[in-house]
């Protein structure tokens, strides 16, 4: 009787203890997911105040937190499709895959035309191995955003990293946790 007494007492002292981590590992993940805005904000800006130049970029940096509420960093690459407004002329407001908007667009013999302009997006890979995505990415982009992109992934790389460790103890975490139900079972 007292041995079952003190099993149970240290069990419920080991589910705490893991409750515990899985708390700071939910904490940290949500510090990286801050910390992954704060370095991206530098080019996010800049990228805003080059929109409509002739120093525009098409990559942008995508940090975002995943429903299972571990952070994401990633790269897109911002698509722009033009179509005749006579034959779309509706802009239609939505915000899922992509928006679009009517412009007045310069045509290659030199005539202004209206047009329905048409955003998509499209994902950079990123190496599963270095968890970086290539530097050749920036290659056809404006000089300030491959200087600035390089800087901003080596950043976000390096938290990709960090979330990637912080994956790992959480599978272990429940590993141990499917281990000690089973156990309790074969108690049963």
């Amino acid at each position: 009787m007292q041995q079952s007494n003190e099993s149970a007492e240290y069990s419920s002292v080991i589910e705490d203890a893991l409750q515990k981590i899985w708390r700071n590992v939910k904490a940290a993940r949500e510090a990286l997911f801050e910390e992954g805005l704060i370095v991206s904000n530098p080019y996010f800006r800049t990228l805003k105040k080059t929109n409509f130049t002739n120093e525009q970029a098409s990559i942008s940096p995508r940090v975002r937190m995943r429903d299972g509420g571990s952070p994401s960093f990633s790269w897109e690459k911002i698509i722009k499709r033009y179509h005749s407004a006579i034959l779309h002329p509706t802009v239609k407001k939505n915000y899922g895959p992509g928006k679009s908007y009517l412009a007045r667009i310069k045509k290659e013999n030199g005539s202004i035309v209206k047009a329905k302009v048409c955003l998509t997006s499209k994902h950079i890979k990123i190496n599963s191995k270095t968890k970086s995505i290539s530097p050749g990415a920036f290659r056809d982009q404006p000089l300030w955003a491959q200087i600035a992109g390089e800087a901003t992934e080596k950043k976000l790389c390096r938290l990709r990293k960090q979330e990637a460790a912080l994956s790992r103890i959480v599978k272990n975490i429940a590993v141990i946790k499917a281990l000690r139900s089973k156990e309790n079972i074969d108690e049963d």
